[in-house]
């Protein structure tokens, strides 16, 4: 089998191995203790699994909203 992805907690690397099992994608989680939770698959589904994984990452994307950085008042915020 092949690292796939090394995940700091499991529940990231459960989430991805629900969506590799429903594609059909044989995996792996086995817990590291230095580098977390890592996830293999086999060669052969290596290539399909890399697309699962990207298209999971650019949906994550979706859900970064930008607050104004460093100018951010929390006071604009309060209930008045």
């Amino acid at each position: 089998m092949i690292l796939l992805s090394t995940f700091e907690n499991e529940m990231e690397a459960q989430l991805l191995a629900s969506q590799l099992r429903e594609a059909g994608v044989d995996h792996k989680i086995e817990e590291d203790k230095t580098d977390g939770f890592q996830l293999f698959v086999f060669e052969d589904d290596l290539d399909e699994a890399k697309e699962i994984l990207e298209a999971r990452a650019s949906s994550d994307d979706d859900f970064i909203v930008d607050l104004g950085g460093d100018d951010l008042d929390l006071d604009d915020f309060a209930d008045v």
